[in-house]
């Protein structure tokens, strides 16, 4: 807490209501008899592959700063914290930086980044901190305030100069994002019960596959080698289907399973697709089977959530880590195109029409895949198919020698 003690803002403080529950709802209730929480909620499959899936692509993404200059993007010199985000600790690389904002914000609803600064006001420290441990504050003029929480009891004010707040999902006056973990335990607290219930059903249940009932009464003895004979006539693969003769009056009987153990496969289903469209995740990138089968679906649906489901979180990270580029022009940006680009066939087929329409040069072509320039002046012309050009424009007829 030394570094956060230098930061210690004196400013009048006063609470912010946390709205983030609908009406009837207070933090830690129990939903179907399981309390839910951040702590344990990625123990539901589905929610650590969606948290999982958001996080891994987006730390993964190429970041860049950008100016915009006249209409046109261009780079800028790459600032310390996007490479060191914590220089302190080599281990914290850009993409656990990423990864961290990422699954703040999909288990909280809220990331909270600590901006560090050097004697010449250049950032040099930029770290992702606990959600949890953040509290929001109102200042003698309505400016918003954090009030960080040591682990020793301590804690420390900064102000909106120190900290990047970025909400998953805000409302009204509300400053704090809504918790999705907290807003949806009920479907999440069913899902969780759901599993326990199954795993105690494979554990603990005593549903036998059949009963043979005989007259009269057999002692523990005579009941073993009956089940052991039984057994070794009729169990396994090789022995499957073979008819059973029973003698002295016995009888066999077939146990089912019973309609609300039949059902809790439904259920676990539902739980899967209600956490899936809860975070926006199509059923597929969740290996769920049966889902988006066909493989035109699967490449529809996977396009559809770059745009609807992946698209607005990294606007929404972007918009966020804006704060930390100086200057009114420049601009932080996700490169995407990475995850439009299937094949290298279908790369190489756009690059072809760029090229051959006039819109992109060979040296720019050679840019987005990493290799060095032609140093001829060529290869930072454009070309112009001969078959197309202005209305109006006179074309020079060649002549033969």
């Amino acid at each position: 807490m030394s570094i956060l003690r230098k930061l210690a803002s004196q400013a009048e403080l006063r609470d912010v209501p946390r709205n983030w529950f609908a009406a009837g709802y207070e933090p830690g209730n129990r939903a179907a008899g399981v309390a839910v929480n951040q702590d344990n909620a990625t123990s539901i499959g589905a929610v650590y592959a969606s948290v999982k899936l958001y996080a891994d692509t987006i730390a993964a993404l190429p970041m860049g700063a950008y100016i915009r200059d006249r209409g046109v993007r261009r780079p800028v010199t790459r600032p310390r914290w996007m490479d060191h985000p914590i220089p302190n600790n080599p281990n914290y690389t850009p993409f656990e930086f990423r990864h961290r904002i990422t699954s703040s914000l999909l288990l909280d609803g809220n990331a909270f980044i600590l901006i560090l600064r050097d004697d010449n006001d250049e950032i040099v420290e930029t770290r992702p901190l606990d959600p949890r441990k953040v509290e929001i504050k109102r200042g003698e003029f309505g400016e918003p305030l954090y009030r960080i929480n040591g682990t020793d009891g301590q804690h420390v004010t900064v102000t909106a100069e120190q900290m990047v707040h970025i909400p998953l999902f805000a409302y009204g006056e509300n400053d704090r994002g809504l918790s999705p973990v907290e807003h949806h335990r009920v479907t999440m607290g069913l899902a969780t019960a759901t599993q326990l219930y199954g795993a105690k059903f494979y554990e603990q249940g005593a549903s036998p596959s059949g009963i043979i009932k005989v007259p009269g009464e057999l002692n523990a003895e005579q009941a073993s080698q009956l089940r052991e004979s039984f057994g070794r006539k009729h169990e396994g693969i090789d022995k499957m289907h073979k008819v059973a003769v029973l003698t002295g009056g016995a009888d066999f009987q077939m146990m089912s399973m019973k309609i609300a153990d039949m059902e809790l496969v439904e259920t676990l289903h539902w739980g899967v697709e209600s956490i899936a469209r809860i975070y926006g995740v199509p059923l597929h990138l969740l290996q769920y089977p049966g889902g988006n089968s066909s493989y035109a679906s699967v490449e529809a649906v996977g396009i559809e959530w770059l745009r609807l489901g992946l698209g607005p979180l990294v606007a929404r990270i972007e918009s966020g880590l804006q704060r930390l580029i100086v200057g009114d022009t420049t601009f932080v940006k996700f490169n995407l195109d990475s995850l439009l680009r299937p094949t290298t066939r279908e790369r190489y087929d756009s690059y072809a029409i760029a090229l051959n329409n006039g819109w992109l040069s060979l040296n720019e072509i050679r840019a987005l895949e990493d290799r060095s320039p032609i140093t001829d002046p060529e290869g930072s012309d454009f070309r112009k198919p001969l078959n197309i050009g202005y209305i109006g424009e006179v074309v020079e007829t060649p002549t033969e020698g």
